[in-house]
């Protein structure tokens, strides 16, 4: 009796290459992203003096923005979002000679991939926008390999505490080589030490191809409230959770103490936003035509948002503020005065980095910053979506539903009207 057995057997219903090659809407998507995405290379002339006004190039601090969107682009692959399995397929694994490790291994090479594909785009438009030379391209490919072979080094294993200061150390590096007006052979030198840095970064931990099933659940569960997050036109759902903030304790919980609580809960997003801070002063170097309000403003609002998260899960759950026993209004104002020493602390943190890379903004421009926390408390307290009226109306683009649109850009639209007004009073 010979009993044949498959040599190679296909993950079910998953399709190669996200399904971009299958001529459905994912393909249309590609091709069309694609398109509009290579079309700015046709335009370099134009968007020279949008970048870089009419002064002349200073390819140091754009080799030093390039350096910083690496370092965020590491951190981000360093939350290891790849790292799931649907349960059903998860079961299915389980009795079949297909490895669960391939699976997650080829998601973290899709990841990686993306990073690595979008870090690279920006260098090559940063790069043909203002004219540089092959010392610059050369410097940018040197820098944008080495920062994707550590990127991944560090990614393949499970987490570990020192893997923050990587894109820390590398965010510093950026800020010198756009201070200091470093050249060409000096980022190349750079990128040398963090090629060879990859090296120790590589051992330690476990390899995330072996995650156990609560792991892979755990990332399956983000996923899909990702995914229904988009689905349904509701940020708000990616709000993260708090994480445990250590003992217990059986005292009446008060607002302060439930905003401090949710705050510290949220510490692990103090690493992208010092990140932030960096990318925000480099960025003011190295494009001095964007105004500071615009990158401050900015800046502030992708740094403290997550840190508004508590307010935001009990603004959704209005059985926790009964059970809290507070008004919204005292909620507000507690969760707000925490959130505003946050931000004052990235304000303190933007103000010393600006002063390390010997620059300045205006004084109008830091008022972004309160701005922006007025602007976080009115997005995390919209009410729940409301599908009943959309309102469609007709624009250049096509029929557009208002009323969402309007609960979608709750809170950033007092962000994007203040940063009008601060950029022109500037």
């Amino acid at each position: 009796m010979v009993t044949l057995t498959p040599r190679r057997m296909r993950i079910p219903g998953r399709k190669r290459f996200g399904g971009i090659f299958s001529g459905d809407t994912a393909t249309f998507v590609f091709l069309f992203g694609f398109g509009f995405l290579f079309t700015a290379f046709f335009h370099v002339d134009g968007w020279r003096p949008a970048l870089y006004g009419s002064s002349t190039v200073d390819f140091p601090a754009v080799l030093g923005l390039l350096t910083l969107c690496c370092a965020v682009g590491w951190r981000g692959l360093l939350r290891r979002g790849f790292a799931w399995v649907e349960p059903a397929e998860l079961t299915w694994l389980d009795f079949a000679p297909v490895d669960r490790g391939r699976v997650v291994t080829l998601r973290l090479l899709g990841a990686w991939t993306g990073v690595v594909a979008v870090t690279g785009y920006l260098a090559a438009l940063l790069l043909a926008v203002g004219g540089a030379g092959l010392d610059q391209w050369r410097a940018a490919v040197a820098i944008v390999a080495a920062t994707a072979v550590a990127a991944f080094a560090t990614a393949r294993r499970t987490s570990l505490r020192p893997d923050a200061l990587g894109p820390l150390a590398l965010a510093v590096l950026g800020l010198a080589i756009a201070a200091l007006g470093l050249g060409p052979d000096t980022v190349q030198l750079v990128a040398a030490v963090v090629l060879v840095a990859a090296l120790p970064l590589a051992f330690g931990g476990e390899p995330v191809s072996r995650s156990g099933r609560a792991a892979l659940l755990a990332g399956w569960d983000g996923r899909v409230l990702r995914s229904v997050a988009v689905t349904f036109l509701d940020p708000m759902m990616l709000l993260p959770p708090s994480a445990p903030t250590g003992r217990l304790s059986l005292r009446r919980p008060t607002p302060l103490r439930l905003a401090w609580a949710g705050t510290l809960g949220r510490s692990r997003y103090a690493g992208a936003a010092v990140l932030v801070a960096f990318a925000v002063v480099v960025a003011h170097i190295a494009l001095p035509t964007v105004p500071g309000a615009v990158l401050i403003g900015v800046g502030a609002y992708v740094a403290l948002l997550p840190f508004a998260g508590g307010l935001g899960e009990l603004w959704r759950n209005p059985g926790r503020r009964r059970w809290l026993g507070t008004g919204n209004r005292e909620l507000v104002l507690t969760h707000g005065l925490v959130l505003a020493g946050v931000g004052s602390a990235w304000a303190t943190l933007l103000a010393v980095v600006t002063l390390a890379g010997g620059t300045s903004f205006a004084a109008a421009a830091w008022l972004a910053v309160p701005l922006t926390v007025l602007s976080i408390l009115r997005t995390v307290t919209r009410t729940t979506v409301d599908y009943a009226n959309p309102v469609f109306v007709d624009t250049p683009a096509g029929p557009m539903p208002a009323n969402l649109v309007r609960q979608l850009f709750r809170g950033p639209d007092l962000q994007a009207l203040g940063i009008v007004v601060l950029a022109a009073a500037v």
